[in-house]
């Protein structure tokens, strides 16, 4: 019998055996059943953990009713989330994103722009998605909707409030319905059905289970050889940064490693160093398991004399009070390991940096003395001898030690003070009657908060310099960056062919994965005859950004950039620097110009050590064009460079990079 049949017959049976089950709880905590009129659990037509037509559902409640029936707020809370699109998988989605308010004028948009002819599903399941965070951080994510009542990201809700109308939201389920799952405050898929007070069938994905102490030989293998296919099927851009045979050298250094079986601890630094500069080095791979020996040991211990690496040179970077007379010393050695292969080691240890980017691996080479050691949970004595020829015989103390340690940041050091300006989202400061700065730390801004920055932003208009710090900013939306971008921009910027590149492989590497199907499946890409991989336009990304009408800034513009620019916020400084629009100052940012990799990932668990890896599955591709001031592999270059210093991070109480612009709007350059 057809699942979508079977379903029909499923919900009469489902309100019944779910009213039964349903628990007490204190009505001021049960969310509202989104149906409005509807008791909780009245028109559940899918479940998690129930097969839905060869797929398996780990988290949605689907509830069928009438087309147009009202649907409401489950809970108080704030829209994050607000577009139209469908779903391909239960695990697999694709939406678009216009300036339209509400649902029904995004559809008719859409029918304008012919975009119904082409869809993967039947006409109906396009419908609007919705996202909720509630008060006490937890996200409800409802599709299947559609209406015409005005939304926009950081809007205020309240329980009860309408949302929209039932229409049709998985092309699986042929009567009309919606769709409905939740995410816990650190974005993990949660319970759907508890919070409306009915007795759950979600299953929490055993991330508790605990970590073997060690794997015999047979074990490492099987888990060493799904890392490998998992990185070769998913990583997209794995051939800009691997070749085979290095591919091969690492697998054979392993597989010697674990000859006759390895500890926990030492296949947990195998893997490690797969995602570091030894291998798939990328700023969105993210090793997912804490570090067993550094992240989170149940005793930590620390060095008196701590080592920095600048400029190819070790030296004492923090000391504890007996040993501040040797601050900024050359260090010769380290228990025997001499100072150059001090340097390489640590540079093999360095994670999450794109292509030949130079800026991130500085400052971790700088800020991280633990690349050396790999172990904070063990008592040691380093033996480290100096220029001078200083012999000290370092004893690690428990921490916390009680002790001070030198230099000591203050609210006074610059580091500090821009660390603690990242607690707001943006803010500006008028630096003189000509100059204004704006940080702006991250751009996962809602409508709301854009509303805010466009007004404050407003009242600077008319100096005649403005400074724009995205130092210390991860990223964000796509579409907050060009929405701002049309600020500063003033002409129609050139027409940027981006685009999104997916794996041809099977994926049979998505079995280990807990966040994907077996087979993932990538709605929109298309094969391009002589390319390896499918592709499809980065619509977010590609065509022009028109300046904007009202608010648009005609000032002289500096960006001020380094290796904690990252992704979008490389981006937006990217996009004005192609326009000829503003000049950089500071450092390479943190994501490559031309490409990364991010928006899609798939969580891959190694089976015996329990060990998990994000990796990426979708290469976005900026820009092309390689040239001198856009070399390859990179991230967007500087105009004016600031160069990485000790003083910069551990005790200059002014920011260079920021003197630095203030000395070119002096100048007027």
């Amino acid at each position: 019998m057809d699942f979508r049949i079977r379903v029909a017959l499923r919900l009469a049976a489902a309100v019944l055996f779910f009213s039964v089950l349903s628990f007490k709880v204190s009505a001021q905590d049960v969310w509202l059943w989104p149906v409005k009129g509807y008791e909780a659990g009245h028109g559940l037509a899918g479940w998690p953990q129930q097969e839905m037509g060869g797929e398996l559902n780990f988290g949605y409640i689907f509830i069928a009713a009438p087309e147009g029936t009202e649907v409401v707020c489950p809970a108080d809370g704030t829209v994050s989330h607000f577009s139209v699109g469908f779903h391909s998988t239960l695990t697999s989605s694709s939406s678009y994103h216009f300036d339209s308010d509400n649902f029904n004028a995004i559809f008719d948009e859409l029918v304008a722009k012919g975009e119904y002819e082409s869809l993967p599903v039947p006409a109906e399941y396009l419908c609007g998605d919705i996202t909720i965070r509630t008060d006490d951080g937890k996200s409800i994510f409802i599709s299947g909707l559609s209406g015409n009542v005005p939304m926009k990201t950081g809007m205020r809700l309240n329980k009860g409030d309408i949302i929209g109308e039932v229409k049709y939201a998985y092309h699986k389920i042929k009567e009309p319905h919606i769709m409905l799952n939740v995410y816990g405050r650190e974005g993990t898929l949660d319970d759907p059905m508890s919070p409306f007070g009915l007795k759950s069938t979600f299953e929490e994905p055993d991330e508790a289970a605990a970590a073997p102490e060690w794997l015999t030989r047979e074990q490492a293998e099987e888990d060493l050889a799904i890392l490998m296919e998992a990185y070769r099927e998913c990583f997209p851009s794995l051939d800009e940064i691997v070749t085979p045979e290095r591919m091969r050298a690492f697998e054979a250094d392993a597989a010697e490693a674990f000859r006759e079986g390895i500890s926990y601890e030492g296949f947990y630094d195998i893997v490690r160093s797969s995602v570091s500069s030894r291998l798939v080095h990328d700023s969105h791979v993210k090793l997912y398991t804490p570090n067993p020996k550094v992240d989170n040991p149940e005793q930590i211990y620390v060095p008196n004399v701590s080592h920095g690496i600048s400029g190819g040179c070790v030296f004492v970077k923090v000391v504890s009070g007996q040993y501040r007379e040797h601050l900024g010393k050359r260090i010769v050695s380290i228990d025997g390991i001499p100072s150059e292969e001090i340097v390489r080691i640590s540079r093999e240890r360095v994670i999450m940096f794109d292509g030949s980017n130079e800026s991130r691996v500085e400052r971790q080479l700088l800020m991280n003395h633990w690349f050396l050691y790999n172990d904070a949970s063990r008592p040691r004595t380093a033996v480290i001898v100096l220029e001078d020829g200083t012999v000290i015989r370092d004893e690690w103390d428990k921490w916390p030690s009680g002790k001070k340690y030198y230099p000591q940041w203050t609210e006074n050091s610059a580091y500090m003070k821009n660390l603690m300006n990242t607690r707001m989202k943006f803010g500006f400061a008028g630096l003189d009657d000509s100059t204004v700065l704006f940080r702006i730390s991250t751009f996962s801004l809602n409508d709301t908060e854009m509303d805010e920055l466009r007004d404050s932003l407003s009242h600077y208009m008319d100096r005649p310099n403005m400074i724009i710090d995205v130092r210390n900013n991860p990223g964000g939306d796509v579409r907050v960056v060009k929405k701002l971008a049309s600020v500063f921009l003033n002409d129609t910027s050139a027409w940027l062919d981006s685009y999104r590149m997916v794996k041809d492989t099977a994926f049979r590497s998505m079995k280990y994965s807990l966040n994907y199907p077996e087979t993932a499946i990538f709605s929109g890409y298309e094969k391009l005859d002589g390319n390896p991989g499918f592709y499809k336009a980065d619509d977010e990304v590609s065509g022009e950004i028109v300046p904007d009408s009202i608010l648009n800034y005609k000032g002289r513009v500096y960006v001020l950039t380094d290796e904690t620019s990252c992704s979008a916020a490389s981006l937006f400084p990217s996009i004005l620097v192609k326009a000829g629009r503003a000049v950089t100052v500071g450092r390479e940012t943190g994501s490559g110009y031309h490409y990364i990799t991010a928006y899609d990932f798939a969580l891959i668990r190694l089976p015996n050590s329990l060990i998990t890896v994000r990796i990426p599955l979708v290469k976005c591709v900026f820009d092309e064009v390689v040239s001198e001031r856009f070399p390859a592999g990179r991230g967007l270059m500087p105009d004016y460079e600031v160069p990485l210093t000790y003083e910069e991070i551990y005790t200059s109480e002014t920011d260079p990079v920021l003197e630095k612009a203030l000395e070119l709007v002096r100048e007027r350059q």
